[in-house]
């Protein structure tokens, strides 16, 4: 139907045809139903894109944490290397140690000064 169509003439006055009160609350019936049916897709999608993002970087955090585990693994077993090597027994029990020649006299000084002698 037209506009001009829609609108009857009754004793020179120019009234609009009224839609049956039925069919408005089918219209606004159906216009709220797929309303809701947007909303609610809408939120489903957010919800599910914050989901993802919120499992990788708990992935990424887990990966990371296993990382530093590992570097922390490895200082601790680096420096204990490093403590074994320097450790007085094996200084003292190295090759290189036994085949110093020992000096006759120990002299201890302490700031440009002789604070005690030993022998050997």
């Amino acid at each position: 139907m037209s506009v001009t169509e829609e609108i009857i003439k009754r004793r020179g006055k120019s009234i609009p045809i009224r839609t049956p009160l039925s069919q408005e609350i089918k219209k606004s019936v159906s216009m709220l139903v797929f309303t809701l049916l947007a909303i609610i897709i809408l939120v489903s999608i957010v919800y599910l894109l914050n989901s993802t993002q919120t499992s990788q970087k708990g992935y990424s955090l887990k990966q990371e944490q296993q990382e530093k585990d590992k570097l922390v693994e490895t200082s601790h077993d680096l420096i204990r290397q490093l403590i074994d090597a320097q450790s007085f027994k094996n200084i003292e029990n190295s090759a290189l140690v036994k085949s110093m020649i020992k000096p006759p006299e120990i002299i201890y000084v302490d700031q440009d000064r002789v604070v005690k002698t030993g022998k050997n």
